[in-house]
């Protein structure tokens, strides 16, 4: 184990220990229940800690578009295609949608902007076979040969 210097040491005994307590945050208080039910998904999908206190904002703001996404595609569903109204809602979901997947991305909710997720998603085996692009069957090292 490293040494502490001194300025190290004198730091974490004048300085409290701030306890963690926001694993797993809770919805805040007066969201409604579509986007509340939003929330507990995506904090129940990542790990714990994901989502610190600096995140709660962004991710209120990605759980009330993906309700009110869910609440056009409804309405959209329910008015039929032909009529006027449906562009404009349609161009509306669309707008939302798109709002929705950029807070996703900067919460790092996707497979793609998640590392972590990305890695543990990998098939550790498909690297192994040759490639698609490579014509031959790949040649046998040395110490491969019998």
């Amino acid at each position: 184990m490293p040494r502490k210097s001194a300025n190290e040491i004198d730091h974490l005994a004048n300085s409290p220990a701030v306890p963690w307590t926001h694993e797993r945050p809770d919805p805040p208080q007066g969201m409604p229940e579509a986007a509340a039910a939003v929330w507990r998904d995506a904090v129940s999908s990542m790990k714990a800690r994901h989502f610190s206190k600096e995140t709660h904002a962004l991710l209120a703001r990605y759980c009330h578009a993906m309700a009110e996404c869910a609440r056009l595609e409804t309405e959209l569903d329910r008015i039929g295609v032909g009529l006027p109204s449906y562009d404009r809602l349609s161009q509306r979901l669309n707008s939302t949608a798109a709002r929705a997947l950029s807070y996703a991305r900067a919460l790092r909710l996707t497979p793609k902007s998640n590392l972590e997720s990305r890695a543990d998603g990998r098939d550790p085996y498909r690297s192994m076979g040759p490639r698609p692009w490579e014509d031959e069957p790949r040649k046998s090292k040395l110490w491969e040969q019998q």
